[in-house]
C-alpha cells in the first residue's frame, strides 16, 4: 500500500525547498498524485491516463460544478 501522506509530504517539501512558482507548484503536486495513483493500483496505467484525462478535459474546472 501507497503511503500517501509521506508522498504528499516530500512534495510540499520539494514545493518549498526550491520556491515553486504557482505554475510549477499545480505540476508538483499533480505529478504526486500520480504517483500516488501508480503505486496505489499496482502500476495499473489506466488509473493515471483516467485521472489525466480527466485534468485535461477539464482544464482548471476540474472537481467544480
Amino acid at each position: 500500500m501507497c503511503d500517501v501522506p509521506s508522498t504528499v509530504a516530500r512534495s510540499l517539501d520539494v514545493i518549498k525547498r526550491y520556491e515553486l512558482s504557482p505554475e510549477e507548484i499545480d505540476d508538483a503536486i499533480l505529478a504526486a498524485i500520480n504517483v500516488s495513483l501508480c503505486l496505489e493500483s499496482d502500476g495499473d496505467e489506466q488509473v493515471c491516463e483516467g485521472f489525466n484525462h480527466d485534468l485535461v478535459i477539464n482544464g482548471r474546472a476540474f472537481a467544480r460544478r
